[in-house]
């Protein structure tokens, strides 16, 4: 059974949940937030922490529903069903709200669903996007994503979003070498792209500091969202250690 990282414990400070769709403790992912992380305590859980193999495989996609990806503890990356692993994602939020999480925080850019809950939750997707939109401006925007099924989806959401045409391609923050995500970068800027956003919790900072010094601007899903929810709990009353229910 996987123990919950728990990061600078201290009573005075709101505590944040953070729960990944796949397994914890997220070693790629920490190191790169770790500044933003350092005015709250954190607890880590994943969704797929409890679960067997075959338990993981039942959370595959079904037909017609959106593809998720992410990581497991050994590093290797898991496609689950954004409504199937519903289940699991509740699970990790009671265990956050266990350890008296005041605000949690899902670490996904896909639409993923959950049930009630005795605390605010916060999805990296909403806060990711809107300081991406931000960021951006009038200018023109450049999505990556780690699957091609999920190309669609994403041109439509962030055409959605900004009211113009947005370019994205496909390729994998858990597998994809370097040079890929930079060539993937160099892809959406050819057809026009201004800034481009790494639209998956699995996407490093190394990875954009690759795009980086191919003189391409780019931002993390994992920066911006981690960041904004460490603002809002910050900003948040709160008395130290008692979950609180709302804003």
């Amino acid at each position: 059974m996987h123990v919950p990282v728990v990061g600078r414990a201290n009573h005075v400070r709101p505590r944040l949940g953070l729960v990944t769709i796949g397994q914890a403790p997220r070693t790629d992912l920490i190191p790169d937030v770790e500044a933003a992380l350092s005015g709250v305590d954190w607890v880590e859980h994943g969704a797929l922490d409890l679960l067997d193999a075959d338990g993981i495989a039942r959370l595959a996609p079904r037909a017609g529903e959106h593809t998720l990806v992410s990581r497991l503890r050994d590093g290797s990356r898991v496609r689950l069903g954004a409504t199937s692993i519903a289940p699991a994602l509740d699970d990790a939020i009671r265990r956050c709200v266990a350890d008296r999480c005041g605000v949690v925080l899902v670490l996904c850019t896909g639409r993923v669903e959950h049930g009630p809950t005795s605390v605010p939750v916060l999805h990296a997707e909403d806060l990711a996007h809107e300081l991406m939109e931000q960021l951006v401006g009038e200018g023109s925007l450049g999505v990556l994503c780690p699957v091609p099924e999920q190309l669609t989806d994403i041109r439509e959401r962030w055409e959605g979003r900004l009211g113009r045409p947005v370019t994205a391609a496909a390729v994998d923050p858990y597998t994809a070498g370097l040079d890929e995500v930079a060539a993937a970068g160099r892809r959406v800027t050819a057809d026009g792209a201004d800034v481009v956003f790494l639209d998956c919790i699995g996407y490093t900072g190394e990875q954009r500091e690759v795009l980086a010094a191919k003189s391409i601007r780019a931002e993390t899903a994992r920066h911006l969202a981690v960041t904004g929810a460490v603002e809002l709990l910050s900003s948040a009353p709160h008395d130290g250690h008692e979950r609180s229910p709302g804003w």
